[in-house]
């Protein structure tokens, strides 16, 4: 019996009713040159066209996994669990990759200890728009909680970055069983176990115009995970020391946040107690004064009426 060889790297698409985009992603995974990579595809029960067309494309590389609806989370880590490569890079199946992309993250980090590389990312629907700005220059990043508040809050997504699988492993998978905030619980729960590296190669691209937020923006509003896991991480040892400071001011940011999100969906009492009783007013006063004065009246009448004014320009 002959065995085939390892790739370097195993790509991760899931895949959930994404027949009108799925093979415009896939042609853009498989095109990726100077990489040695397999692909995986697990159609989490779509009940639309999206397994046969992926079956259809007769492409190289490509295994195809099906299951029975389990949400996103549960498709990557199934995917996850079947890669051979060192290395996961993850793909939602509505985004794109430059030919480019495998290539520059493997060479960002080649010879390196780095557990993980993520690019600069593309918004589609926005003319380009890059997410990081582009006098961000390429980096080490041993601190990716400081480095995502000085740089958009979310600098990694789930279409631009790449991971060692044996540190995916050991992180433990990702959150099932919630429709928010998993990839976010990744990445700093990684970040806890080792440095990544910034690629300031602009080489995926974010479809903005039919995903969901990169800040998970969606209609049910959930706690976010990594801000609720904190205190035990802290208790169990897991967060190192140097960075005690700098993961409390970041779950402070998800935090605020949240309130935010109750307060676009008209949850004002909600939004208030989440400010007074999970926030820290000094991590970030401005954010924290403003998202207060909102969930009072006045606040609130104020706010519309700045929103009324900057839809007429």
């Amino acid at each position: 019996m002959i065995t085939k060889p390892k790739p370097s790297i195993t790509v991760v698409i899931p895949l959930y009713n994404k027949a009108d985009c799925i093979l415009r992603t896939l042609r853009s995974a498989i095109r990726q040159t100077d990489v040695d990579f397999e692909l995986i595809v697990v159609d989490d029960g779509s009940a639309d066209d999206s397994a046969t067309l992926v079956k259809a494309a007769g492409l190289p590389h490509l295994q195809l996994i099906e299951q029975p609806n389990a949400g996103v989370s549960a498709a990557r880590n199934r995917g996850i669990r079947a890669a051979r490569g060192e290395w996961v890079a993850l793909l939602d199946a509505d985004d794109l990759w430059s030919h480019d992309h495998l290539a520059s993250l493997w060479h960002a980090v080649e010879g390196s200890d780095a557990i993980a590389v993520f690019s600069n990312l593309q918004l589609e629907s926005r003319a380009g728009r890059l997410l990081i700005a582009p006098n961000v220059s390429a980096q080490r990043v041993d601190d990716y909680f400081s480095f995502a508040l000085s740089n958009g809050s979310y600098p990694a997504s789930s279409s631009s970055i790449m991971i060692r699988r044996d540190e995916l492993l050991a992180a433990g998978p990702f959150a099932e069983g919630i429709s928010t905030g998993e990839d976010i619980d990744m990445w700093c729960r990684l970040a806890c176990r080792g440095s990544f590296f910034y690629s300031a190669v602009p080489s995926a691209t974010y479809n903005d115009a039919t995903s969901p937020s990169l800040c998970g923006n969606r209609t049910r509003i959930s706690r976010p995970l990594f801000a609720e896991r904190l205190p035990q991480l802290m208790r169990d040892h897991i967060v190192p020391a140097r960075l005690h400071e700098s993961s409390r001011r970041y779950a402070n940011f998800l935090m605020l946040e949240h309130a935010r999100q109750l307060l676009d969906a008209g949850q004002y009492e909600a939004a208030r107690a989440v400010l007074l009783n999970d926030c820290v007013p000094s991590y970030d006063l401005r954010r924290f004064l403003k998202r207060l004065a909102r969930t009072t009246i006045v606040g609130q009448t104020l706010f519309g009426l700045r929103q009324m004014t900057a839809s007429r320009i």
